[in-house]
């Protein structure tokens, strides 16, 4: 699946799309939002503010990376969450 074709898989709102390539040109050939490791994929997405995965696996992801319950008002804060899932996971 090329990028184009997951980013409308995720919404045909165009400046969103535009958004998401502009993130995932960053990762080269690290395609972490393709990932089958939810732990790895919440990992990345804490470091960026546009949203490449649906939201429900963020949230539910980054509960298994943490090891607790995570508020839906805790992802206001993607920095400190990050900082806590830097103490919690190593990727490769």
């Amino acid at each position: 699946m090329t990028n184009e074709q997951y980013c409308l898989s995720m919404t045909s709102d165009q400046s969103t799309i535009a958004k998401m390539l502009q993130v995932m040109d960053k990762y080269g050939d690290n395609k972490w939002w393709l990932s089958e490791d939810v732990k790895r994929m919440c990992y990345f997405q804490l470091q960026e503010d546009s949203l490449l995965i649906e939201f429900e696996v963020l949230q539910k992801g980054t509960e298994l990376l943490l090891g607790r319950e995570v508020q839906t008002i805790e992802f206001r804060n993607l920095r400190k969450l990050f900082e806590e899932a830097k103490t919690k996971y190593k990727p490769d």
